[in-house]
């Protein structure tokens, strides 16, 4: 990410596994990024009501619901309609796949991911959004 950029950006991350969240997350704030880190639906939608990240990066399995629920309920809202959303998973059924894709999912990584997929996969997000806006 060019330094202008990730100073600017602000992700999302939703992940319910403690250890997932806090290495995600200094991945995420080692491009340079803000990041938010939630581990439920319920708190995600509170920082979504507070601000407009660049991307979100949502793991399909919380304890309050999936990361797809979150895909359907920011693609609804004027405000992160757009925003790229990255759904991480260890386990999917294809149909839900599909649906992620439909409500218009940026980009799926399977669960165990290489550190370094999810840095590219953030940094592009991240990216086209900044030329989006």
């Amino acid at each position: 990410m060019d330094p202008q950029t990730a100073k600017q950006s602000v992700v999302l991350l939703i992940e319910a596994d403690p250890e997932a969240a806090s290495a995600s997350q200094a991945l995420i704030q080692g491009l340079g990024a803000v990041c938010h880190c939630v581990s439920t639906l319920e708190d995600a939608l509170w920082v979504l009501k507070q601000n407009v990240p660049d991307a979100v990066v949502v793991d399909y399995d919380l304890p309050d619901g999936t990361g797809i629920e979150l895909i359907a309920r920011l693609r609804q809202s004027f405000s992160h309609r757009g925003t790229p959303i990255i759904l991480l998973t260890g386990n999917i059924h294809p149909q839900e796949l599909e649906r992620a894709v439909m409500l218009g999912m940026y980009a799926f990584l399977a669960k165990p991911f290489d550190p370094a997929e999810l840095a590219k996969l953030v940094t592009a997000a991240v990216s086209e959004e900044r030329v989006r806006r």
